[in-house]
């Protein structure tokens, strides 16, 4: 037992060290100023987002039920705030870094599919 214990620590200790040093590209000064102005307003909006694309995807249900073409491009230009706004505000606050790329990405991955999803299940 004590032989398998002196070479499990040392992995443990080079893993968890490793993680550790790992740290997002953070910029506090534009984090902070970012968040006097705006606060918690932005803190809601890109929280509420995925949910709040209810609204682009009854406007596209619309016009899918009416076949209206009006109605498909008042759809997609309701949704672009739902896309631009938090993918611009977390490249700010990460100061357009590697990280701060890829979470945008995700996140606006997260709100296409929530759009999508929304489409899909409401009965109109």
């Amino acid at each position: 037992m004590t032989a398998i214990t002196n070479k499990f620590f040392p992995l443990m200790k080079n893993t968890f060290t490793t993680a550790t040093k790992w740290r997002p590209d953070w910029n506090w000064s534009e984090l902070h100023d970012v968040m006097n102005a705006y606060g918690i307003r932005l803190i809601i909006l890109t929280s509420l987002s995925p949910f709040l694309t209810i609204l682009p995807a009854l406007s596209f249900k619309l016009a899918h039920s009416e076949s209206s073409v009006i109605g498909y491009m008042l759809s997609i230009l309701m949704l672009i705030p739902w896309f631009i706004v938090p993918f611009l505000f977390i490249q700010h606050i990460t100061s357009r870094s590697r990280f701060g790329q890829i979470t945008s990405y995700v996140y606006f991955g997260i709100i296409v599919t929530s759009f999508i999803l929304w489409i899909l299940f409401i009965k109109i």
